[in-house]
């Protein structure tokens, strides 16, 4: 162990508290050994110099004795961010001891200009199994993600199959996203006051799902699969936590499927792990994942999970869950809703992920011997 800490920056698209990179971060933060490891942060979720997310870790991070970074979003000017990102890189990277990059498609910017500067620990990290949602954007990430590669000495990533897809046959350490796994131990108490709180019935079925309103994850066939559910089950919910740009093409569809009334989109709130009690099955249709943090706040609440085929079969860490394909018929989705829905919490998860190297204190303590080991 150096006789300081290792000065780590962070260098993550967002600290918006819906985005599962930013947990995964937010949680290593909460567990790290200050002594050993001090954290800063660097996004883009800006736009002139106006923080984009209502809900975010920021403020929170700062009053923790963080430094926050910013620039300006990518989509809106690449030139400007790719500007604002070396010049910030050029300023700070003698402060660090190792750059953290969670943005692949970015890392020819940031990891490049970190080793122009001097920063000899730079560590590229995969969270996905997929570039992007959109055609043309994998197509651009492509190049962007095998030249930023070059300029990374170390690679991490949150599962197999997203260190294989991003790294190819190169070697890569897998530190798993971690939670704090009591947070989200079911409690009765947490699903009658919060089912009371949204205008839940007690005998509804809840099916949850968690994430921000992308296209990645797919919300629109999650809203259509629930339509065709209810048909069957009319004392029934669907519960999706998050925010983000498809709101208002999600509400429109929920609009267009007359389900204003059973369909609850209540924004991104700091007491989702509580909120994982309100539920009876955990759906998560996504078109790709790495491995998802909201699948393993689920499991550890007890939830029996459903995914799209899409998602790394090692996100099913309890053993308890289902894939099925997205071409597959609703009624093959609404069939196992139907089953899972009755299926009672599953009361040994969390025993079961602790086994499996899931808790959030255990991955900090890992990812800070990863830091130390760099650094003799």
């Amino acid at each position: 162990m150096t006789a300081t800490p290792i000065k780590v920056l962070q260098v993550v698209p967002s600290l918006n508290r819906s985005a599962g990179v930013a947990r995964v971060v937010y949680n290593w933060h909460q567990f790290h050994d200050e002594a050993r490891v001090h954290f800063d942060y660097l996004h883009h979720s800006s736009r002139n110099g106006v923080l984009m997310h209502d809900a975010r870790y920021d403020e929170e991070l700062k009053s923790a004795g963080s430094s926050v970074y910013t620039v300006n979003y990518a989509s809106d000017d690449f030139g400007r961010f790719s500007r604002e990102m070396r010049r910030i890189i050029r300023d700070i990277a003698s402060d660090y001891d190792v750059v953290h990059c969670h943005m692949p498609n970015s890392a020819f910017i940031v990891l490049n200009e970190a080793q122009k500067n001097g920063v000899e620990h730079r560590i590229l990290h995969s969270h996905l199994n997929s570039s992007s949602d959109v055609f043309l954007h994998r197509l651009r990430n492509i190049p962007l993600n095998m030249y930023g590669k070059r300029f990374a000495n170390d690679y991490i990533a949150c599962s197999r199959a997203a260190g294989k897809f991003l790294f190819g046959k190169k070697d890569f350490t897998v530190i798993n996203n971690g939670i704090p796994l009591d947070d989200f131990r079911y409690s009765d108490y947490n699903r009658d006051t919060l089912r009371t709180q949204l205008g839940i019935d007690e005998n509804d079925v809840v099916i949850g799902c968690v994430g921000r309103f992308v296209k990645q994850k797919n919300y629109d066939f999650a809203i259509k699969l629930f339509s065709a559910y209810r048909a069957l089950n009319r004392r029934s919910k669907l519960l999706i936590l998050g925010d983000g740009d498809e709101r208002r093409f999600l509400e429109e569809l929920i609009e267009e499927e007359k389900l204003e009334d059973s369909v609850l989109l209540p924004g991104v709130r700091a007491d989702v792990n509580q909120l994982y009690s309100v539920m009876d099955v955990f759906l998560m249709p996504s078109l790709y994942e790495g491995l998802p943090v909201s699948a393993i706040e689920a499991q550890a609440s007890g939830l029996p999970c459903i995914y799209s085929d899409n998602v790394p079969k090692e996100t099913d860490v309890t053993g308890s869950g289902a894939f099925l394909p997205l071409t597959a018929p609703y009624k093959e989705w609404v069939k196992k809703i139907d089953f899972y829905g009755t299926q009672g919490r599953l009361t040994e998860n969390i025993v079961l992920l602790e086994e499996h190297g899931y808790s959030a204190k255990a991955n900090a303590e890992l990812l800070m011997q990863h830091y130390e080991t760099m650094i003799r």
